[in-house]
């Protein structure tokens, strides 16, 4: 995990150095990047002392999702700098190729208020997701296949954040083109505009519509479901095909996104199934969990 970590943040380490002189971050991109690779190596000092100390067990198990949030929160400083070009035109005409028709468009037929916020919700699911079945992991003892599952989920989570840098795009939801062509609004009843305007303050890298990464890490996680806990599937599966729908009737993706989502998901899979069970004698640490 430690090493899938580190290589990611030495990418974005780079990246910052090479857009330095033109960067408008670059004191906030010093002390981020500076103190995600301390943060790193506290992390790996608590580890080698294999201390019984609650805090420090705790701070090891949350570890991932902080670094994880904090590296996503570095992208936008450095990410317009290294590929100012943004390929929404080339997303849009993908999805008329494929489809003949813009699904954020076509699917306003079915537009109303009850079916907005249910996609909103089933939208926002999508971050406590993994969290259901790595809980159940690591309550149940199976700390080698909640070690296994974490490598999956940040293989694919950092894969998917190195796309987009090669692919930026904004989205349905800002592309004038589209824009114009969307004239039902998406009003909910209750908690969908909190739920929007709490995803929109805390996405500072706005260019992150290719590959999906809701369609990625939700696929990710039934994948593990269905190798760990495959009784739940019967409300993950649906649930998940809700997700994939929101994608388009919510507005934050394209259809070739999801696709892209998909396929870079399967490709992480292999990666993770081709090499972590030859490293896991040298690397996997019993204590870190129990």
């Amino acid at each position: 995990m430690d090493v899938v970590n580190f290589m990611f943040w030495l990418a974005i380490f780079i990246f910052y150095l090479v857009s330095f002189s033109v960067s408008s971050y670059k004191l906030h991109g010093f002390v981020l990047l500076v103190g995600l690779l301390v943060f790193m190596i506290l992390i790996i000092k608590i580890r080698e002392e294999n201390s019984n100390r609650k805090w420090q067990k705790f701070l090891l198990l949350i570890y991932p999702a902080i670094f994880l949030a904090m590296i996503f929160d570095s992208i936008h400083l450095v990410l317009p700098y290294i590929n100012s070009n943004i390929y929404d035109k080339e997303l849009y005409e993908i999805d008329r190729w494929l489809l003949g028709v813009n699904p954020t468009v076509w699917i306003e037929r079915f537009i109303n208020p009850y079916l907005t916020e249910f996609m909103y919700l089933l939208y926002f699911f999508y971050f406590p997701m993994p969290l259901i079945i790595l809980g159940y992991l690591y309550l149940n003892k199976k700390y080698r296949e909640l070690d296994k599952s974490l490598v999956f989920l940040l293989i694919t989570y950092y894969g998917a954040y190195l796309l987009y840098f090669l692919v930026p795009a904004l989205g349905p939801r800002f592309y004038p083109e589209l824009v114009q062509q969307q004239t039902v609004p998406l009003n909910g009843l209750w908690l969908t505009d909190t739920i929007r305007d709490t995803i929109s303050s805390l996405e500072h890298n706005k260019f992150d519509a290719f590959p999906s990464l809701h369609a990625a890490i939700t696929l990710a996680t039934v994948i593990i479901i269905a190798r760990y806990r495959k009784k739940w599937l019967w409300f993950f599966t649906p649930v998940s095909t809700g997700i994939f729908i929101s994608l388009i009737y919510c507005r934050y993706h394209y259809f070739i996104d999801i696709i892209g989502g998909v396929v870079w998901t399967l490709i992480a899979f292999v990666i993770t199934e081709k090499y972590y069970d030859k490293l896991y004698e040298k690397y996997f640490i019993t204590f870190l969990y129990e």
